[in-house]
This record gives structure tokens, C-alpha cells and sequence, in this order.
């Protein structure tokens, strides 16, 4: 018994060595209950986070002898980012005869990641010579970067890359070029006979009429017939069918000069393949049962066999079949106005393989820059262009060039290089003289490089160089200026912007943004649903809707609109899962489910 109580003593004594070693937490456990954020979920301001550090220290904690520090630092991820230090008491030069007041602002850069993140106030304490600490406290948790979701003409990984900027076009109405013009004549089922006694009214307007500026060069028919067991049960249909079409285009008088050379196609899938690829009757899993059939090297008869098993062949033959029966009339036309109809493909050649360019004007090498159908190609042209004919068009268009490369680099160093480039070209542009759409191409350029204000600023003058209100370029760029508006943290007045904006699926979900970030739900709503409504494979109108349900408790409407925003983007799903609206949801198995 003597043993255990003097075991128990020593216990004792043990603990209260211990006890007068340690930093003594406790005492100042209650130092920071009077300490708070606002706003206590935080948001971003443009580029950076801004929150107030307000309270009052208890007097109890504040003597003479005491200096108290306090060390906020923003904890996310694995990490944290330390925010500097206040010292809000410091006995030596502050009577403590009151509280000590707090109210301190700190910015901090946003970085990726911080989402999920907390602000937490870690207090020191000095007295008499000694060092103590508070238990720390979160005083904000979670950052609410719904303001990057305003959608300027970002990459995301699964969409297509946007065209950025806008060329400076010239009036090309005297350059020579080969156009086509096609039409389908319809044939009686299984017969060479015409639906009608006329040809379709398109197509003898162009026979009798012409074109303004365009001389018919040549007439091309191809007799066609469809998969039917009544077309292909005579082998020389599509034959007769393009036999007269040829005598009833010969007909016209006009068109007696030209040789027309017959062509017909059986037992082939040329034809079908093209109204296929823009029939929008099945889904692109259906049509690629199709494409497989087709590439499979059987024969004609076992392919169609293979085709009739489809579960959507009754629909597809319904619906395109008959546009099979008949022949085609294509007809070439050249632009009687000018010489060259190859001119994109000459000039890229010739400075290609170092040759001179004596033969050609400025408007052959601005219609070869307006015609290159790649970037490679226009780059090589438009880099020309500024050595022989230096103007604001040149350096315009070279830069929209670079822009695009930009979009589609890779390589962070080269990307970097062309986007800076690109804001060269433009700004060599507008020395020669300011033009709306060199500044506006300015402003897209900056936006990619990350340096919004400059790009507002860019923005901006594009639009005050426009006086037409309803000009449709000014509405074009208002859009992109009130994506601006809502990075830059003026919500109310992107509203406005975006009002003028014309209305597709982007510049309606920012008009949504901008009336969500003002609390404004009503017309959010709206917006989100018109945006769905002009493209219902942009997720963000969705995104839009799951982010009202969120706010309103609408936990069907959110996980219906989440679900499909999610369907629709990997950066929107990436997104959603830490995206602090949707936080009170996550731990929910209809939440879950979305991601699985």
C-alpha cells in the first residue's frame, strides 16, 4: 500500500515538472476566439485572394511584459503559403487597459490548387523572456474560383481548339478562282425517268441566269442508284440515267459548246457515305456500324446483307436511300474577273522552293494569305507579305497566325514565343494605323499570356473605335469584354456587356456567371437554360444549372445538370470534384455516382 501511494506522489510530481516545461497551450487556449475572416469562404479578385482579419484579444491575455504575433497562413494540398505576420499587441508600447482591436487585409496570389484549402491564424505569445503558443484556428475554408469558369477562348484538354482572332479581309471580287456547284436531279424508283418534267429550280436558274462574275466551264453528271432491290435490278440504270441528263442538259443552248462526258457509279458506297457522315438521324456509334460494314473488303451484295441486320437500317434506308435515286449535276464555275485559280497553292510553292514572286500583286499574295487552308502555309505567306507590301493587314494577319499556333503548341517555351510574337505583330499593326480589329486581336493575344488588365485595356479601344452600336464586330467584342469583366471582378457590369453579346452557347453561360456572382439568380437561370438550349454538347449551361441548384438546395435539379455538365467535359468533371459549391454534397452516393 506504502509502494503504491509513494508511485502515485511521484506520478504527480512527474507531471507537473512536465507541466511547467511546456509551453503552456492551455492558458491561452481562448486567445483567438474573438478572431475571424470575412469573408470566412474566400473569393477571388482577379488574379489574387483578399480577406479582412478582424477581431479583438481578450484583455485577460494582455500585460506589460506580453507581446502577442500572429502568423496567418493559408494551408491547401500538401502545403501552405505563409501570409505574413501581425503583431496586434505589444505590451512595451500599448496600454492594456482594453482589448486588443484587429483588423488587418491580406492579398495573396491564387494558386492552382487552392480550392480546398483553409486559412488558419497560428499565435505566438512572448512573455518574460519566454515563448508560448496558441492552439491555431481556421477562419476561412474553402476558395470559391467560380470567376474562372468565364470562358474566353481557354484550352481544356477534351474540346476542340477555338480560332482566336480575327483577319483583315480585302475585297477579293477580281481573283480567279474554280467553284463548284452541285445538285441532285430525282429519278423514279427503279426507273431513268425524272420525278419531274423540270429540272430542280436551283439548278436551271444557274443554267439560264449564271452567276454574276462566273463562266460555267464545265458539266459533270454521274447517274447514281440506290441499295434497293428495285434499283439494282438493272445493272445499267445509273448508265441510263446519266444518258439523259446529259441530252436534257444539252438542251440549253447556252451550254451546247461544252463537251459533257457521262459517269455513272454502281455497287459502290461513295455517295452514301457522304450523306451519312451529315445525317443526323442515328448517333455516331450507329454510323460507325455502318463505316465498318463498308470498309470490310466484301463484296457489294454481302455488305448490303451485312447492312440490313443493322437495327437502324430501316431508318437510314428510309431516309437516304431516296436521295440515292437520281443523278448528280456538278458544275464548274471560274471567276472570269482574274487569272490565277490556284493562286494560295502557286504562291506557297513558289516561296516554299525560293523562287521569285515578280508575277504576282499584293492582292494575288493577300488572297493566297486569305486562302492558305493551313497555318504553316499562311505563316509562310503573311511573313512575305510585310517585306513587299508592309500595312496594317500584313502584320495583322501574321500575328492572328501566331496567335493560332499558340493555341495548338505544347511546348510551354514556344507557345510563350509565338503569343508574344503574335502581340508584336499587332502592335506593329497599329502603328501603321489603329484599327478595332488589331486591337481587339491585341487583347485575345494578352488574355492567353495571362495579363488581363492589359487585355481589358486592348479590348476596351477596339470597342471605342466602333460608333455603330448594332455593328456586329462591336457586339463580337463586347462579349469577350464582359469575360473580362467577370475575371476583373465586375460582375454587374459584365451583365451589361454580355446583354449586347451575341446570343451562343459561350457569351450566354457568361452572361449566367456574371448574374450567379451577383447573387442575381433569376436571370442566371435563364441564361444557363438559353445556353443549353443554343448547344446542348457545351456542358457549361449545365455546369451553370448544378451551380444554382447547389446554392438553392435542389439536390435533384443539381445532380440531374451535374451529371450531364460532367458527361459532356473531363475538365468540368475535374473540376466539380473540388469546386467548393458542390462541397455540402460530396459525401452523397447521388454525388458519388456522377464520378464513377
Amino acid at each position: 500500500m506504502f509502494k503504491r501511494s509513494v508511485f502515485y506522489f511521484l506520478t504527480l510530481i512527474y507531471i507537473g515538472i512536465l507541466y511547467a516545461c511546456s509551453p503552456k497551450v492551455n492558458r491561452f487556449e481562448k486567445l483567438l476566439d474573438g478572431v475571424y475572416a470575412r469573408p470566412d469562404m474566400l473569393g477571388l479578385h482577379r488574379d489574387s485572394v483578399r480577406v479582412r482579419i478582424q477581431g479583438a484579444l481578450p484583455l485577460a491575455y494582455l500585460s506589460k511584459e506580453t507581446k502577442i504575433h500572429l502568423y496567418p497562413e493559408y494551408r491547401y494540398g500538401e502545403g501552405s503559403l505563409r501570409l505574413g505576420k501581425l503583431t496586434p499587441f505589444d505590451g512595451e508600447y500599448v496600454l492594456s487597459t482594453i482589448e486588443a482591436k484587429l483588423d488587418e487585409t491580406i492579398v495573396f496570389p491564387y494558386l492552382e490548387g487552392m480550392e480546398r484549402g483553409e486559412l488558419v491564424i497560428k499565435a505566438q505569445i512572448e512573455r518574460e523572456g519566454k515563448t508560448y503558443s496558441a492552439p491555431d484556428k481556421t477562419v476561412a475554408k474553402g476558395l470559391n474560383t467560380t470567376p474562372l469558369l468565364a470562358r474566353m477562348g481557354q484550352i481544356t484538354p477534351d474540346e476542340p481548339i477555338p480560332d482566336l482572332g480575327i483577319y483583315i479581309t480585302a475585297d477579293f471580287s477580281g481573283i480567279n478562282t474554280m467553284e463548284t456547284r452541285e445538285f441532285l436531279v430525282p429519278f423514279v424508283l427503279g426507273k431513268d425517268q425524272m420525278v419531274s418534267r423540270t429540272l430542280p429550280a436551283a439548278l436551271n436558274n444557274l443554267i439560264v441566269r449564271g452567276e454574276s462574275g462566273m463562266d460555267i466551264r464545265k458539266v459533270m453528271v454521274t447517274g447514281l442508284v440506290s441499295p434497293e432491290n428495285q434499283e439494282l435490278a438493272d445493272p445499267n440504270l445509273a448508265s441510263k440515267r446519266s444518258d439523259v441528263m446529259k441530252n436534257v442538259i444539252q438542251t440549253y443552248s447556252n451550254l451546247r459548246h461544252l463537251t459533257i462526258d457521262p459517269t455513272y457509279r454502281r455497287n459502290d458506297w461513295f455517295d452514301f457515305r457522304l450523306l451519312l457522315g451529315d445525317y443526323e438521324g442515328i448517333s455516331a456509334a450507329d454510323k460507325e456500324e455502318y463505316y465498318k460494314i463498308i470498309l470490310d473488303r466484301l463484296d457489294f451484295e454481302s455488305q448490303l446483307r451485312k447492312m440490313r441486320q443493322l437495327k437502324t437500317f430501316s431508318k437510314v434506308s428510309r431516309d437516304i436511300f431516296p436521295k440515292l435515286r437520281g443523278v448528280k449535276v456538278s458544275f464548274i464555275l471560274e471567276n472570269i474577273r482574274f487569272s490565277d485559280p490556284e493562286i494560295a497553292a502557286s504562291v506557297y510553292r513558289l516561296l516554299r522552293e525560293g523562287k521569285s514572286l515578280a508575277d504576282f500583286t499584293k492582292e494575288h499574295l493577300i488572297y493566297a494569305g486569305h486562302k492558305a487552308p493551313r497555318l504553316h502555309e499562311k505563316e509562310t505567306i503573311y511573313q512575305k507579305l510585310p517585306e513587299i507590301y508592309p500595312s496594317e493587314l500584313s502584320f495583322n494577319n501574321l500575328g492572328v497566325v501566331y496567335l493560332n499556333q499558340a493555341q495548338r503548341e505544347l511546348d510551354v517555351v514556344e507557345k510563350n514565343k509565338r503569343i508574344n510574337n503574335s502581340i508584336a505583330m499587332f502592335r506593329q499593326a497599329n502603328k501603321i494605323r489603329i484599327t478595332s480589329i488589331s486591337m481587339h486581336n491585341l487583347g485575345r493575344a494578352l488574355i492567353i499570356r495571362g495579363d488581363y488588365f492589359e487585355a481589358y485595356v486592348a479590348i476596351s479601344e477596339a470597342s471605342a473605335l466602333e460608333r455603330d452600336e448594332t455593328n456586329e464586330f462591336l457586339r463580337f467584342n463586347e462579349g469577350i469584354r464582359g469575360a473580362l469583366d467577370i475575371i476583373n471582378g465586375d460582375y454587374r457590369l459584365a451583365t451589361i456587356r454580355l446583354n449586347r453579346a451575341p446570343e451562343n452557347e459561350t457569351n450566354l453561360f457568361n452572361k449566367g456567371l456574371a448574374y450567379f456572382l451577383i447573387d442575381d439568380l433569376a436571370p442566371a437561370l435563364e441564361a444557363f437554360e438559353q445556353s443549353v438550349q443554343a448547344n446542348r454538347d457545351y456542358g457549361y449551361g449545365f455546369y451553370g444549372l448544378a451551380m444554382i441548384a447547389a446554392v438553392t438546395r435542389d439536390k435533384q435539379a443539381l445532380f440531374e445538370n451535374l451529371a450531364k455538365a460532367v458527361e459532356r467535359s473531363e475538365f468540368l468533371k475535374e473540376r466539380a470534384l473540388r469546386d467548393i459549391l458542390f462541397q455540402p454534397y460530396q459525401n452523397e452516393s447521388e454525388f458519388l455516382n456522377i464520378f464513377k
